[in-house]
Order: C-alpha cells, then sequence, then structure tokens
C-alpha cells in the first residue's frame, strides 16, 4: 500500500473540514457500519452512506467545528490489507479554540484505489 494510513487520515480530515460529503464518501466502502452512542448504525449501499455523513458533517458544522485535526494515530495491522486505526481527533473552532477532544476507531482495507473505511466507532 502505497499511501500511508497517516496519509489517508490527513487527506480525511481535509475533505471532513472541507465539508466535502462527496469526497469522504469516496473514502469508504459498502454496507458500511457505524457505533454512535452505543448503538450500530447499518449502512448497505453509497446513498446510505453519503446521507449519514452528510447529516454528521452538518452537526459539527453547526457545533461550531471548522477544522478537524488528527493529534495521534494508533494503528494495529490485521494481515497485509487491513489495519485498525484509532485516531484521537481535535476539532477547532474558527479561532483554533478545542471545541471537541474525542477518540474514534476505524477499520481499514487496502483497495487499488487506496485505504477505505470499513466501519468506525466513536468512544463516547
Amino acid at each position: 500500500m502505497t499511501t500511508t494510513v497517516d496519509s489517508f487520515f490527513d487527506e480525511y480530515a481535509r475533505r471532513y473540514t472541507e465539508r466535502d460529503v462527496e469526497g469522504v464518501t469516496n473514502l469508504c466502502l459498502w454496507p458500511f457500519h457505524a457505533v454512535r452512542r452505543g448503538v450500530a448504525i447499518h449502512m448497505s449501499d453509497r446513498d446510505a452512506v453519503r446521507d449519514h455523513l452528510a447529516g454528521e458533517i452538518a452537526a459539527y458544522r453547526f457545533a461550531g467545528t471548522a477544522t478537524w485535526t488528527p493529534v495521534e494515530i494508533e494503528t494495529r495491522q490485521l494481515g497485509d490489507d487491513s489495519v485498525f486505526a484509532t485516531v484521537h481527533w481535535n476539532a477547532l473552532d474558527a479561532d483554533g479554540a478545542i471545541v471537541r477532544d474525542t477518540w474514534t476507531s476505524y477499520q481499514l482495507l487496502a483497495t487499488p484505489d487506496g485505504w477505505r473505511f470499513l466501519s468506525y466507532t466513536n468512544h463516547f
């Protein structure tokens, strides 16, 4: 895999910060799974993934988040083509103040197009 996990998350953060819903959706595979607040969310197709991400991106924008920054990325290789990655994120407002300090774990799969998300779990 030519793209490192760290650079993949940098690209993801850039797209998320720019509110590029299509770009973020293109980093996912489907079916896709998310766990938020202990609830499993199953998304069977691209439209469901896009709608889910659009809602999340909009909610953070309305909460005052201007920028997402990965503070620390811990990865665990799962064979040659998959990793679990836990990312410590800071969400910053327009003045650079931290508005959210959080962790999310992801499962990624190596594809011919680079790393892609299979799932995520928020740690709150």
